[in-house]
């Protein structure tokens, strides 16, 4: 009986307990218990979790210190999360969840009064886990739950913290300056020293973002002292010091970067590395010391502990170097900092190419610089001004590389045609040579790396034996000799002989310069093979015959060289014209005139046309007009009276006769096509046509003549039809490929044939759009005008909306056409009406009705007269 009374009693206790741990009553037990259990278990895991997920962001993400810092290391996406969406971090789904998981099991909201003292902790616990997931507009809502709901609790203005800073991420910089900054002047006293950091830090980047860096710079600098966090604190100073630099205010931003130096191992080196970097950028020679600046460079490299950013010195010794003009240091270090195994610095490389392009450039070593740009446009961020002004010197060397090419090509062939046949002989020999040297070369590096690949081999093989032995038959052997070959399918890393393709292709080399190409059968090596039907045993002579290589004979070359005036004649004006645009390109592109010189004066010694010669000897002329030098001044006038003397009748001559004049601008290549355009909108293309031919030989060379070109293509389209207009656009689009015209043309070309209409007139029955048409010589202007005239006058007393026009058809003929007639039958009866000799018109001209499809067939083909052979 005791023992049922006392396991009653125990079962009223544990009632008693749970009864009192209910969520829905307000007591002692209860608020504790659940205030215990959120703290020390829920809020414990998720917090674990949610720093988990930070140190995740910390390691995946890469600083660009070539902008100012973001205050937070996380990677911004470029989409807005909705509610009911999942993390994507596992860790922060993680933490939101025992957020989650808290509220639910142990929140005592009674009267609308939260008792649990931990679950604003669970709410800012689940705000900043959706917040650092930049799932932004979830996190306002846990954050706003904690200031409607629990006003006292002591999460409250970190709460309001948090809320600008998901506004500040949710571009509301405005709403979160407002609030910080009424939060900061009222409870600036009452605010946690981190989170007062915090606040400060995000008024300064919403300050950022909005492009206001003064007031961005004042709350940086306060946010760094609120800090005790010293890798927070080193990062608020780097941005406080890049602030600096922004505002012009540099010797703040070296006392700035000398404390981050000055923290050394208290920070992550990146910071304590790029400060020296920054200091290197903001390097003055009117301030600083030249030599101080490369010890600290060299001491930087030297650092075993600076690897992972020797992609960023190297690049900055690089630019050292090329200020002090010793090129080849800077190319070696450009280099350097490109092959950097650690170096991930996406902008750091584009720089690195654009510098080598650069240099590669001014040694006019133009493929190579293409290379280069073409890097450096891959590395650079689309749409970015560095992107745009890379792109634009790319595109300028497509013409030089071009025209480079031309002229080494033809200067080369005419340097061996000089030769006599002995001299000619030697000069491909040396080159023979040349290409056998190299081929060793790469041999010898081949054989080089098979012996590496052999000694990696044996090391690991030992490796692999000493840990076999250690550890006893316990697994799988990987040593074990029946599996040498099959252990290693692909023979990366074997020295066996057939695994190792560098080791094959040298044997394969030597082979074939020692016996040449031979076929694979029996008694290979013997040159002549004869079938012995004696029994007896022949001895076998070995005969060592060395094939050589088409491309290692003198004759492959010689044999090749070109022949005949018409081909060398054709050649020297390919080469004459290729001197002539490198000048002007690099007068005009580059501002080169060290280049445009030489390619201009060696022009002059090849004897060129006067089309090339005249507008040369000008653009001479005015290179040397610019230099302010005495010598410069004297050529400049022996090269204007030459002009004067030699071609009065020029335009040249004109403009250097009357330097003070106005330039009679109908000469100019500009004035001139706007004057064709003109005649071309009146329909005069014939003229336009002829013009054009004129003015192409005229001004040959000028950038002008590719758009005289395509407007005579426009105008012979108008009028002999669409194959001409085909061919002129074609001509276009071939001989000025590397032009915007040009490129324009190509445009027109693929146009042209995607949306060419057949040469097939259509069946007029059950068409609604007709033209009643008048054919008139080109001569007979006065009957034409009068024919429109008459049609004007009575569609205006008649009150019919039709129009009439007067349309050129070819170089012979002119249409008068009435538009706007909707039936074949509506069309015949007018131009009846139009010929009734009781109408006061009386129109004799005979005429012709066509559907307006197959108007616009005979006008892009001028087959008028098959028109009306087919359909009438």
């Amino acid at each position: 009986m005791k023992q049922f009374f006392y396991n009653l009693c125990v079962i009223f206790l544990l009632l008693a307990i749970i009864t009192g741990c209910s969520r829905k009553r307000n007591s002692f037990i209860s608020r504790n218990f659940h205030a215990v259990g959120t703290e020390y278990n829920v809020l414990y895991n998720g917090n674990l979790a949610l720093q988990a997920g930070l140190d995740g962001l910390e390691q995946t993400y890469r600083d660009n210190y070539w902008e100012v810092l973001p205050v937070e290391r996380m990677t911004t996406k470029n989409q807005v999360f909705l509610p009911g969406e999942k993390p994507a971090d596992p860790n922060f789904e993680r933490a939101e969840e025992k957020a989650v998981k808290a509220v639910q099991k142990h929140s005592m909201l009674i009267n609308e009064i939260e008792y649990n003292m931990q679950i604003d902790e669970s709410y800012m616990l689940l705000g900043k886990a959706r917040y650092y997931d930049q799932r932004f507009i979830p996190a306002l809502e846990a954050f706003n739950y904690v200031l409607q709901f629990m006003p006292e609790c002591d999460q409250i203005n970190q709460a309001k913290v948090w809320r600008e800073r998901t506004n500040m991420r949710l571009n509301n910089n405005e709403t979160a300056i407002k609030n910080l900054k009424k939060l900061l002047k009222e409870e600036s006293g009452t605010i946690a020293m981190e989170d007062l950091a915090i606040a400060n830090a995000t008024l300064s980047q919403a300050f950022l973002n909005l492009e206001q860096v003064d007031s961005a710079l004042v709350y940086m600098n306060r946010a760094e002292n609120e800090t005790e966090n010293q890798e927070t604190q080193a990062r608020y100073k780097f941005i406080t010091a890049q602030l600096f630099v922004k505002t012009g205010q540099r010797d703040s931003a070296f006392a700035h970067y000398d404390q981050i130096i000055e923290m050394h191992r208290k920070i992550p080196r990146r910071y304590y590395v790029n400060a020296f970097v920054e200091k290197i950028k903001n390097f003055d020679p009117s301030q600083d010391n030249k030599s101080e600046l490369l010890a600290a460079i060299n001491e930087l490299e030297e650092n075993r502990e600076n690897r992972p950013w020797l992609d960023a010195i190297y690049s900055r010794k690089a630019i050292y170097y090329e200020k002090e003009d010793s090129i080849d240091g800077a190319k070696e270090y450009y280099n350097k900092s490109l092959r950097a195994k650690n170096g991930q610095d996406q902008y750091l490389r584009a720089n690195n190419y654009a510098a080598l392009g650069k240099i590669s450039f001014d040694q006019s070593m133009f493929v190579k610089a293409g290379k280069y740009y073409d890097s450096a446009v891959v590395n650079y961020i689309e749409r970015t001004k560095e992107h745009r002004l890379v792109t634009k010197k790319r595109t300028n060397l497509d013409d030089v590389i071009l025209y480079e090419g031309r002229r080494r090509h033809a200067d080369s062939i005419f340097k061996v045609l000089a030769m006599s046949s002995e001299q000619q002989v030697i000069y491909y020999q040396e080159y023979i040579d040349s290409l056998k040297a190299e081929e060793e070369r790469i041999a010898e590096e081949a054989e080089v790396e098979a012996s590496k690949a052999a000694q990696e081999q044996n090391a690991f093989s030992i490796i692999s034996n000493n840990s076999v032995t250690k550890r006893g038959n316990t697994g799988p052997s990987f040593g074990t000799p029946g599996s040498a070959i099959g252990s290693n399918p692909t023979g990366a890393s074997s020295s066996f002989y057939f695994f190792n393709q560098q080791t094959v292709a040298r044997g394969k080399m030597d082979f074939r310069g020692k016996w040449g190409k031979r076929n694979l059968k029996d008694n290979w090596r013997r040159k002549n093979k004869k079938e012995e039907l004696e029994t007896e045993i022949v001895e076998e002579e070995i005969v060592e015959e060395e094939e050589v290589r088409p491309e290692f004979k003198t004759e492959f070359y010689t044999s090749t060289l070109p022949e005949g005036r018409p081909v060398l004649d054709s050649i020297a004006q390919s080469r004459n014209f290729a001197y002539y645009q490198l000048g002007v390109i690099y007068k005009e592109k580059f501002k080169r005139n060290d280049l445009a010189i030489n390619r201009f004066e060696i022009l002059l010694t090849h004897d060129p046309e006067v089309k090339l010669l005249l507008p040369a000897l000008y653009n001479l002329y005015l290179i040397y007009k610019e230099d302010s030098s005495g010598g410069a001044f004297a050529q400049a006038e022996q090269l204007k009276n030459r002009i004067i003397a030699d071609y009065p009748e020029t335009r040249y001559a004109q403009i250097l006769r009357n330097p003070g004049a106005k330039i009679d601008d109908s000469a100019s290549p500009l004035a001139v096509y706007n004057r064709l355009y003109k005649e071309y909108e009146k329909e005069n293309y014939d003229k336009v046509i002829k013009s054009a031919e004129e003015y192409v030989t005229l001004f040959n060379g000028d950038d002008m003549v590719p758009r005289l070109e395509l407007l005579k293509a426009f105008a012979a389209g108008r009028l002999y039809g669409f194959q001409e207009y085909k061919k002129g656009i074609d001509y276009v689009a071939l001989n000025f490929p590397n032009t915007e015209v040009g490129k324009s043309a190509q445009k027109l070309v693929t146009d042209a044939e995607a949306f060419k209409i057949p040469e097939v007139f259509l069946p007029e029955e059950g068409l609604t759009d007709f033209k009643l048409v008048y054919r008139f010589r080109n001569a007979e202007v006065a009957a034409r005008d009068a024919l429109k005239k008459k049609f004007t006058e009575a569609f205006k007393e008649e009150n019919f909306t039709f129009t009439v026009s007067t349309d050129v058809y070819n170089e012979d003929d002119k249409l008068v056409v009435v538009h706007g007639l909707n039936s074949k039958l509506g069309a015949q009866g007018l131009g009846d009406l139009m010929a009734n000799p009781e109408n006061v018109y009386k129109v004799s001209k005979p005429f012709f009705t066509i559907a307006s499809e197959n108007y616009k067939i005979t006008q892009v083909y001028k087959n008028l007269d098959k028109y009306e052979k087919e359909m009438f």
